[in-house]
C-alpha cells in the first residue's frame, strides 16, 4: 500500500492533515483535463490525470476525451489499484501512475500526455535540447525512457526508475510525457513547458537548416 502523504488543497502541509475534499479534487481534475486539451497536449481519448487524496486516488476514465469530462466521470481508485467505482474504468495507464507514487511518495499529482513536438523528438531516440531559459529555470530534472508498450508494467517500471532517480518529468519514446507535481498546477506547468521547449527547439532546427541552405546558395552564386 502507498504511504499517505499529507496535503492542504493541492499542496503539502507540515501538520499532516488533508483538507482537499473529493468534490474539490474532482472539479480541479476536470479543470486541468480541459486545459490540457485546450493547450493541444492531448488528442482524441489520449492523456490521463491522477490526483492523490488522503485515502484514494482520483483518476480520469479510460477511452474518454479529456475535453468533455464532468466531475462525476472521475474514477476513485484505492492505493492498491482497485477501482472503487464499478461502473467506470480508470485510465489504462493506471500502472504508471501507481508506480510513480510509489517511487516518489511526496507526489500528489501525475499528468500523462501525448504532446506532438515531444513525441517527434522521442522518435529520434533522444530528448530535445534543454537550452531555453524556461527549461533551465522551471522544468526541473527530465529523463528519457526507451519504448515500452503503453499501459504495461514494463513501462511503469521504466518510469518509476526514472522518477526514483530524481526526474520530475519523463519522456517516453514514441509515446508521450509524464510529469509529477506536488499539485495539479505544478504538474501542468512542467508538462506545458516541456512541450513548449520541444516546439522551440524544433523551430530552431528548421531555421538553422534554412539559414545553412541560404548560405550555401549565396556562396555558389558568388563563385566566379
Amino acid at each position: 500500500m502507498l504511504p499517505v502523504v499529507s496535503a492542504r488543497r493541492d499542496e503539502l502541509r507540515r501538520d499532516g492533515a488533508f483538507t482537499v475534499t473529493e468534490r474539490e479534487g474532482r472539479e480541479r481534475t476536470v479543470e486541468y483535463a480541459r486545459l490540457l486539451w485546450e493547450r493541444g497536449l492531448v488528442a482524441g481519448s489520449s492523456g490521463n490525470i491522477s490526483l492523490r487524496l488522503a485515502n484514494m486516488l482520483l483518476v480520469t476514465p479510460t477511452l474518454r476525451s479529456l475535453r468533455a469530462l464532468e466531475p462525476t466521470d472521475i474514477v476513485r481508485v484505492s492505493f492498491d489499484g482497485m477501482p472503487v467505482d464499478s461502473d467506470r474504468r480508470p485510465s489504462s495507464e493506471l500502472p504508471l501512475h501507481l508506480a510513480a507514487y510509489r517511487a516518489r511518495p511526496e507526489t500528489r499529482c501525475v499528468i500523462h500526455t501525448h504532446p506532438t513536438f515531444t513525441i517527434a523528438w522521442s522518435k529520434l531516440g533522444r530528448l530535445f535540447p534543454l537550452e531555453t531559459v524556461g527549461a533551465a529555470e522551471s522544468l526541473g530534472s527530465i529523463a528519457f525512457t526507451p519504448y515500452a508498450k503503453p499501459g504495461s508494467l514494463e513501462l511503469a517500471d521504466l518510469c518509476a526508475a526514472a522518477f526514483a532517480s530524481g526526474a520530475t518529468t519523463v519522456v517516453m519514446e514514441r509515446h508521450g510525457l509524464s510529469s509529477l507535481g506536488s499539485n495539479l498546477e505544478e504538474a501542468f506547468i512542467r508538462t506545458d513547458l516541456a512541450e513548449q521547449t520541444a516546439a522551440i527547439e524544433t523551430h530552431a532546427c528548421v531555421l538553422r537548416s534554412a539559414g545553412a541552405r541560404r548560405g550555401s546558395r549565396a556562396g555558389r552564386l558568388s563563385d566566379p
